[in-house]
């Protein structure tokens, strides 16, 4: 059966992108999450970090690679990050801008 135009824009919006951040310019991934009952669009850091390195604060995500539907990315819950060996990411963060020298 053929998808429907929303089945197909909502897979299109679930692909993992490279996109710079809009703010700052830096290189990010953007996807939607694949939940059913909240999707989240989400802007994060490309390279994987250290589960046990996670800075406070910071919200955590799974890079989901599957073979067939491509990469997702994937809310991490405590359920999933109790047996998770997926890469993980956290959201993006653009760099403090710095001050003015001369405020008007």
């Amino acid at each position: 059966m053929k998808p429907t135009p929303a089945e197909r824009a909502d897979a299109s919006a679930q692909t993992v992108r490279t996109r710079p951040c809009p703010r700052c310019g830096a290189d990010t991934l953007t996807a939607r999450t694949p939940d059913r009952v909240a999707a989240v669009d989400v802007r994060t850091d490309p390279t994987p970090v250290d589960p046990a390195a996670i800075p406070p604060g910071r919200l955590a995500w799974c890079l989901v690679q599957h073979e067939f539907v491509g990469d997702r990315i994937r809310w991490r819950d405590h359920w999933h990050a109790a047996h998770c060996t997926h890469p993980v990411l956290i959201d993006h963060a653009c760099p403090p801008r710095p001050v003015q020298e001369t405020l008007l």
